[in-house]
């Protein structure tokens, strides 16, 4: 997993304007190939990364977890949400972790 990469598209992502939807689906198109690459490097970086990282990230758990189809993925997910200190975030992510775990059923 290029995780220095992850880090940066995060970064950008972050400092496009709200209405730049090119800008920002290429951000998201950028962080669902990586988070999709390997399972296990994902899960790990989930459980590891920050809780703004983590947050930035939830907006492409439905797309990752259509593309990989991967339950232990959304099960790492909902642990790392759960286990959030911010609760405007957890609260936030429970949408994403919604359509993710519908996206498991196609």
């Amino acid at each position: 997993m290029d995780i220095a990469r992850l880090k940066e598209t995060i970064q950008r992502k972050k400092s496009l304007d709200i209405n730049d939807d090119f800008s920002i689906e290429e951000c998201w198109n950028t962080e669902t190939e990586i988070l999709s690459n390997n399972i296990n490097d994902t899960i790990n970086f989930i459980q590891t990364c920050s809780e703004d990282e983590f947050y930035e990230l939830a907006e492409v758990f439905p797309e990752v977890i259509d593309k990989t189809q991967s339950h232990d993925l959304y099960i790492a997910m909902r642990k790392r949400n759960d286990s959030l200190d911010n609760q405007e975030y957890k609260a936030s992510n429970m949408t994403d972790l919604k359509y993710a775990k519908e996206a498991l059923s196609h």
